[in-house]
């Protein structure tokens, strides 16, 4: 467990502080993911800022920062009215030019980490091509590197994904509109909440697919969640642009299934964004995990053809 210290405190930076509210619950009980990256986006402007890259500076600079991966490990539950914070610091500097940041979010309440996340920069131009990290920033960067403890080793998710190119014809249409100003930042690119906010819709529809009808799931006292995200940003999406998501099964096991989302162009088909996904069916009362129902996962053996 991470300790979330109070503000100035030297070995966690404190990056955000606040509370669940209902509507970032979803009808399993518990907030819903997009809220999660929400607040990780919310704390990682603070921590640009604390390295020297405000709001301001990136305006004068016509820079931005662009994550190319996410991942982010959800630990326990948070509900509504909780109180939380998130820590976070700089994790590692790379030769090729990306920034490892790392943060952790704590139920002040317990104690209790709920969630880490990793996510992987890099500092690009008005035409979002890779720019060199500020000298000042690079070395507010190393100063940080390494104070949070680092994520255990993932496991081999990305290796359920067919190689090459998505067989996005076998995959299903599980979402299918447009990327509005409201969904993206100040410089007109969606973050990761928008991108979440689309496989949140999309995993109804795949659920429709696995046979999964969440009004028998709840009146049987069961509930599905997510336990890992594994997020590959290919480019920058942007307002203005009509997108698809095509989804499949990657695995079904006893008690643990993996999925997978891309996020399309609707004109050509070209990859914006790819999300694997581990989660669980679990009891609503205990809240601890259950076998996946024998129907459900019946149907989702019978789609990992379509991954």
């Amino acid at each position: 467990m991470t300790a979330v210290e109070e503000p100035g405190a030297e070995r966690v930076f404190v990056t955000g502080r606040g509370a669940v509210n209902m509507a970032d619950c979803d009808q399993w009980g518990h907030m819903n993911v997009q809220f999660y990256l929400a607040r990780a986006s919310d704390a990682q402007a603070h921590l640009a800022a604390r390295l020297g890259l405000a709001p301001r500076r990136l305006r004068a600079d016509q820079l931005a920062l662009r994550p190319l991966t996410d991942r982010t490990l959800f630990k326990r539950e948070l509900h509504g009215a909780d109180a939380g914070a998130d820590g976070m610091d700089a994790a590692a500097v790379h030769d090729d030019g990306t920034i490892d940041i790392a943060s952790r979010m704590t139920n002040l309440g317990t104690g209790v980490e709920s969630a880490a996340f990793e996510t992987r920069l890099r500092l690009v131009g008005a035409d979002d091509s890779t720019r060199p990290w500020p000298a000042d920033v690079l070395a507010a960067a190393r100063a940080h590197a390494g104070e949070l403890p680092e994520m255990p080793a993932p496991a081999p998710m990305a290796a359920l994904l067919p190689p090459g190119p998505p067989p996005l014809d076998r995959l299903l249409l599980t979402y299918r509109g447009s990327i509005e100003p409201w969904d993206c930042d100040a410089d007109g690119v969606a973050p990761p909440r928008a991108h979440i906010a689309r496989f949140n819709d999309a995993i109804t529809h795949l659920f429709r697919a696995m046979q999964l009808d969440r009004k028998a799931l709840l009146a049987a006292g069961t509930g599905s969640a997510a336990l890992d995200y594994d997020i590959t940003y290919h480019r920058a999406l942007r307002a203005g642009t009509g997108v698809e998501v095509r989804s499949g099964v990657l695995a079904a096991g006893e008690k643990l299934y993996h999925i997978v989302h891309h996020v399309v162009d609707s004109n050509d088909g070209s990859l914006y964004t790819t999300i694997v996904v581990v989660a669980l069916f679990f009891d609503l009362k205990q809240r601890k995990s259950v076998p996946m129902p024998g129907a459900v996962r019946a149907a989702a053996e019978r789609l990992i053809v379509h991954a």
